[in-house]
């Protein structure tokens, strides 16, 4: 068996190998894997802020990293919860490495009293669950799938005829609103109302059988996690929809990150109750898109993650033109 070992995080040798294990485990058998970059990695190890206690593990055989584990303990209306990411490399498996390191982030969720453990599992599309090698060792070990969601990809330049066909099909419906688009930390005029769109989202967004308490946001939370990323080496591009009245209508952001040079990630995009059916949300993707194109012409995909279940927001992107390429399946297990 392997031996269990944490990782200092400023230990750039020792983070360095953990990493290499965790990247080709998590790569294995995918089209487009979206890694975190290693500096966007150790930057949330050594500075993981307020809402979850970090750490990392490696099993280590011979000498040699055979496997990684993460296990985050949440924080704020979450303290049952602990998240788990087992990655080993394909050339590794079938060895008891994985159980291993599983079994490590058990008595890790346990000492902190936390009983509901989560993960995730991305299954390549046209694949079941039960077919992945990840999915399936979760399963095997008492997890279940309570959440899934697609995993979407736009090849950019995006159309823009396209875009532009969408955008006039809502026009009517959108009149009086005002969209608003910036680049980089949210302007002080708009951080209240951009925390109480972020509040309303983690209340909206589907999540299935998650066990996991939506956060309430607040300017304070807003600028702290902005400076997180900024430290993880990311930008953003965000657009805010407001009514004629100036009330809040909606919100989409997206993150660039700098040490990942091909790719962007979509984050939320949420648009108020009373104020949908207006095409807002195509609007306001809409709006960063073409912020994207004009600051970072260099970047050639766009992803985002988009439950089953959200129609809507599934129209929305397949629009746009963003294809699936895998499903992200959260998994759970409850040990009360």
């Amino acid at each position: 068996m392997p031996v269990i070992q944490q990782v200092d995080p400023h230990d750039e040798q020792a983070l360095k190998a953990w990493y290499r294990a965790l990247r080709a485990g998590a790569a294995a058998g995918r089209e487009r894997p979206l890694i975190a970059a290693y500096q966007e990695v150790r930057a949330a190890l050594r500075e993981p802020g307020a809402e979850a206690e970090r750490s990392a593990w490696a099993a280590v055989a011979d000498g040699a990293v055979v496997g990684s584990l993460l296990v985050e303990l949440y924080g704020e209306g979450n303290r049952r919860v602990a998240e788990v990411d087992v990655s080993v490399p394909s050339g590794e498996r079938g060895r008891g490495y994985g159980s291993a390191l599983l079994a490590h982030a058990e008595r890790i969720a346990a000492r902190a009293g936390r009983q509901v453990l989560l993960a995730e599992a991305h299954v390549p599309a046209g694949l079941a669950p039960a077919e992945h090698p990840g999915t399936r060792f979760a399963l095997g070990r008492g997890f279940r799938s309570v959440h899934r969601e697609d995993h979407l990809v736009l090849d950019l330049p995006a159309d823009e005829e396209a875009v532009a066909a969408l955008l006039a099909a809502a026009e009517p419906r959108r009149r009086g609103y005002r969209l608003d688009t910036w680049s980089g930390p949210c302007s002080p005029e708009f951080v209240a109302e951009v925390a109480r769109l972020r509040s309303a989202m983690e209340r909206a967004v589907p999540t299935g059988g998650v066990h996991f308490a939506p956060r309430t946001w607040d300017p304070v939370r807003v600028r702290e996690v902005e400076r997180r990323l900024r430290r993880q080496g990311f930008t953003s591009i965000a657009s805010l929809a407001r009514a004629a009245d100036g009330a809040p209508a909606g919100y989409s952001e997206l993150f660039v990150p700098g040490h990942n040079p091909a790719e962007v990630y979509q984050d939320d995009t949420v648009v108020l109750a009373a104020h949908r059916g207006r095409g807002l949300g195509a609007a306001l993707k809409a709006g960063n898109l073409a912020r994207l194109r004009t600051d970072h012409p260099e970047r050639r995909r766009v992803h985002t993650w988009t439950a089953a279940v959200n129609g809507p927001m599934q129209r929305i992107n397949r629009a746009f033109g963003f294809r699936p390429v895998e499903v992200a399946h959260r998994l759970q297990r409850d040990d009360r």
